[in-house]
């Protein structure tokens, strides 16, 4: 029997086409969009950082007792204003904590970014290995039908037996039903897609080709250092730092007093004239709660050691998950290979020779039925194969910020940038 072939013409996975996909969803994307929004709301807040606090204004009324000083001579109407000085550079340091949260907001953006072009990436190779998966399906259901029209013709002239017929009306029915099941869940891959890009979820997507088998990524430094330059979500743990540390200062701070200043009058209701003025100062006594302040102070340095301890363990687990995703790839392309140039052609040819010894009474048509199945599976254990070399690129994608591996290989490709 010939080599089957897909014939249908279907789009192909670059990463140009994940790029337009991409300005269609950060104009759409959920996710995106509060990412955004959070970046946008600690951008206000540097902003909203206040040099001067509001003053504060009181007001009161003072009445004579039968003994002591007169109204009159007194004032029975007290008012002043008091403000709050800027005072060691409280201000200063609490814009920093607003700037390092923006920052770290706006890195995040980028992380969820790139966290997307993966799961785009991710889908849409799902959904070429299901239109593979439907194309062989297809094929397959296809042989099966012509060989009941072969078994028929045969039973008829009492070349082959009822249990030959009713095996091969049981796999066309078993194929067929297959078949529907495949595309039922192509069309929940379709879902996925346009769930991400928030279109309609069951807006239709034409079919995808799966890419060739992708070139090996050797593990080296210049793949970690191109991680550890990248890695959005190193860059975010790093500013999250930054931003504790700030926060830290700015409880130091509070153990210092916070000082006012103040005017305040009397004056009588009786003629209207002016009986007293005085400027105050005041200050707080935080003193007298300093184990408070202490123990504030201790828990914002905690926590600048937890994050430095998380970036210094995701620094850590990047180079073992470089390592891991080439082991990855490298399963992956040698399994492609393996079946590409060895057990398919091999399958192929044991297919025809059973058809052929069938076909002349040589052979039994069970070895035919067994090894068309063998050779379904395999073709679709190719086809996962390198499914699952798209999907670890995406990953390492997402970890370096390389696109284009095969240029990265032969050393043309430049370090990306977050």
């Amino acid at each position: 029997m010939a080599r089957d072939h897909v014939t249908d013409e279907r789009a192909a996975i670059t990463a140009d086409f994940i790029d337009q996909l991409l300005v269609e969803a950060q104009g759409h994307n959920p996710s995106l969009a509060a990412a955004g929004a959070r970046a946008d709301a600690a951008s206000a807040g540097v902003d909203s950082v206040r040099i001067w606090e509001d003053p504060m204004f009181t007001l009161g009324f003072w009445q004579s007792s039968s003994k002591g000083f007169e109204a009159s001579q007194e004032g029975d109407i007290i008012y002043g204003i008091e403000q709050k000085l800027p005072t060691f550079g409280r201000p200063e340091l609490a814009r920093q904590v607003a700037e390092a949260e923006a920052a770290k907001e706006q890195l995040n953006v980028g992380y969820e970014t790139e966290k997307l072009r993966r799961d785009l990436t991710v889908a849409l190779v799902e959904l070429a290995l299901a239109d593979e998966s439907i194309g062989l399906a297809q094929q397959d259901l296809g042989w099966l039908e012509a060989t009941v029209t072969a078994v028929d013709n045969r039973y008829k002239v009492g070349k082959s037996s009822q249990v030959e017929w009713l095996k091969i009306q049981t796999e066309r029915a078993k194929a067929a039903n297959d078949l529907k099941t495949l595309k039922l869940e192509r069309d929940h891959r379709q879902v996925e897609i346009n769930r991400l890009l928030n279109r309609a979820l069951h807006a239709p997507w034409s079919a995808m080709a799966l890419p060739g088998i992708a070139d090996a990524v050797p593990y080296d430094d210049r793949l970690v250092s191109a991680a550890l330059g990248f890695a959005p979500e190193l860059k975010v743990m790093q500013q999250e730092i930054s931003e504790n540390e700030a926060a830290a200062q700015v409880t130091k701070r509070q153990r210092l007093p916070e000082i006012g200043v103040g005017v305040e009058a009397r004056q009588y209701s009786g003629d209207g004239g002016l009986r007293e003025g005085m400027v105050t100062v005041n200050f707080s006594l935080p003193w007298l709660n300093s184990k408070r302040y202490d123990s504030d102070f201790r828990r914002d340095q905690a926590k600048v050691r937890a994050a430095e301890r998380d970036a210094a363990d995701y620094t850590l687990s990047v180079d073992e998950e470089i390592h891991h995703l080439t082991v990855e790839l490298d399963t992956a392309r040698r399994q492609a290979l393996l079946y590409r140039d060895e057990i398919i052609p091999l399958t192929e040819q044991a297919l025809a020779s059973a058809s052929t010894a069938w076909e002349n009474n040589l052979g039994l048509f069970q070895d035919v039925l067994d090894t068309r199945r063998m050779l379904v599976e395999n073709r679709l254990a190719l086809a996962e194969a390198i499914a699952d070399q798209a999907r670890t690129l995406a990953e390492l994608t997402l970890l370096t910020g390389i696109k284009d591996f095969p240029s990265y290989v032969a050393g043309n490709a430049p370090t990306a940038t977050p």
